[in-house]
């Protein structure tokens, strides 16, 4: 189909028109519609039927206070009207096996991880772009991975389950702009991985184009350029070293 033709749909629109949403009203959600939300999530694909995730609604106040401060006490988990911790779970797939006297084969260990991880993610975008067809606002945290073993242990997780992200849901108190995206043919390869050469021509492109963005906001003032940014941050990652020793620990990789 040639892009003269291509047509938009309300599915497209919504996807196209995400925004993290950082700012709710205190405006409840129905519980019929949070469950509503999900049900349309767990219709994503999934690896061989596994369906290795399960969603956690925190609904206890209590609770979603500690869960706030062990994902660095942001606002919008405080104001959410509903709050989902989407975790890998491993755990359902080892009861299968004690049912039928079977040990999964350690060589697999790093592909079911990657199955859990990726049947996770898609279960959480299909969650995502739900709430935002119904006009709520969303905000992923991936600061969930900031302290994995104290969230394990208030949300009560088995071994082989992660709490991988979190997701605040509200009615939008604020309506974020669209934040510019790297340049689709930094994205979008055919037929080869683009050199690095063509890559590193998009990167400076797309630096000015988020410079501006981030400037005309008086965001990372340091220096806003995207290339800036992700040397800053990429390093910073080490700081959840305890994702490795979890994963270990709790039966996902071998010690």
């Amino acid at each position: 189909m040639s892009s003269n033709t291509v047509r938009s749909t309300p599915a497209i629109g919504t996807m196209m028109a995400h925004a993290s949403v950082r700012a709710f009203t205190d405006e409840p959600i129905d519980e019929g519609l949070l469950v509503h939300l999900v049900t349309a999530g767990t219709r994503a694909s999934t690896s061989s039927n596994m369906q290795a995730y399960s969603v956690i609604s925190v609904t206890d106040a209590g609770l979603k206070k500690a869960i706030a401060g062990l994902c660095a006490d942001q606002a919008q988990i405080h104001q959410s009207a509903a709050f989902l911790v989407f975790c890998a779970d491993l755990h359902k797939m080892m009861l299968a096996c004690e049912r039928h006297d079977t040990e999964p084969d350690p060589a697999g260990q790093a592909e079911v991880l990657m199955v859990a991880v990726i049947d996770t993610a898609l279960v959480m975008q299909n969650v995502a772009t739900a709430a935002e067809s119904v006009g709520l606002g969303i905000c992923m945290i991936g600061a969930m991975r900031n302290h994995p073993y104290d969230v394990a242990e208030a949300l009560h997780l088995p071994d082989h389950v992660i709490a991988l992200a979190g997701m605040c849901i509200g009615h939008p108190a604020e309506q974020p702009e669209v934040k510019p995206r790297f340049p689709l043919d930094a994205a979008l390869h055919h037929n080869r991985y683009r050199s690095d050469e063509e890559l590193t021509t998009l990167i400076q492109r797309y630096d000015e184009s988020q410079a501006k963005w981030y400037a005309d906001r008086d965001m990372h003032v340091r220096d806003p350029r995207w290339s800036a940014v992700i040397s800053r941050r990429l390093p910073k990652l080490a700081n959840r070293a305890a994702v490795d020793t979890f994963l270990r620990e709790r039966g996902f990789l071998s010690k």
